[in-house]
């Protein structure tokens, strides 16, 4: 059972690879000027899970301020009992930070390895693209030889019809490259802000 919904949620990811390199939204929106807002990766669950961690690092940064000034307080007044209970509160709270930080750099990971498989489905929809004309051209070079007017029109439709297919491949690949790579610079400085 376990295998199987782990081969759902492979086909479900490797679907919403491919989705995400045939409709690329380009990375310079005017509209924002350069900033992370109105990227398409926002509303992505990983995305999401990294912004929950982000609030549970600051959190846990605040608990460990506190419970740090509570130990402080406690062991001036002299209290053991209470000096002891703020010290593991102080540990459960760098162990939560420790954790939130690992959560962090793990989704972090996951979406890198989502883009990079959809990438690489863009790079292969490429090469499929030219390699469909080259066969094309090979085609016309082989009907032009041998004088077959009607198939050479034919040819030549297609070839055109190829080039433009292999342009527009080559330009949403690149255009996912460029999102990918704004998106993960836009991220790695608002991580570097919490972490």
């Amino acid at each position: 059972m376990e295998k199987m919904k782990l081969k759902n949620l492979f086909m479900i990811g490797t679907m919403v690879a491919g989705l995400l390199a045939t409709t690329p939204s380009f990375a310079a929106n005017e509209n924002e000027g350069g900033s992370i807002k109105g990227n398409r990766f926002l509303n992505r669950k990983e995305y999401r899970d990294m912004k929950a961690s982000m609030s549970r690092i600051e959190n846990d940064r605040e608990r460990i301020a506190f419970h740090k000034a509570a130990l402080k307080k406690n062991k001036e007044a002299g209290l053991k009992i209470e000096s002891h209970m703020s010290k593991k509160e102080l540990r459960k709270a760098k162990a939560d930070l420790k954790r939130d930080k690992k959560y962090l750099r793990i989704d972090k990971c996951d979406l890198y390895a989502d883009q990079s498989v959809a990438i690489h489905q863009a790079n292969l929809e490429t090469k499929t693209a030219k390699k469909e004309l080259r066969e094309a051209k090979r085609e016309l070079r082989k009907d032009a030889r041998q004088g077959n007017t009607a198939e050479v029109k034919a040819d030549v439709a297609l070839v055109e019809q190829l080039e433009l297919k292999k342009e527009l491949k080559a330009k949403q690949a690149e255009a996912l490259k460029d999102d990918v790579y704004a998106f993960f610079m836009y991220l790695d400085e608002e991580i570097d802000e919490v972490v």
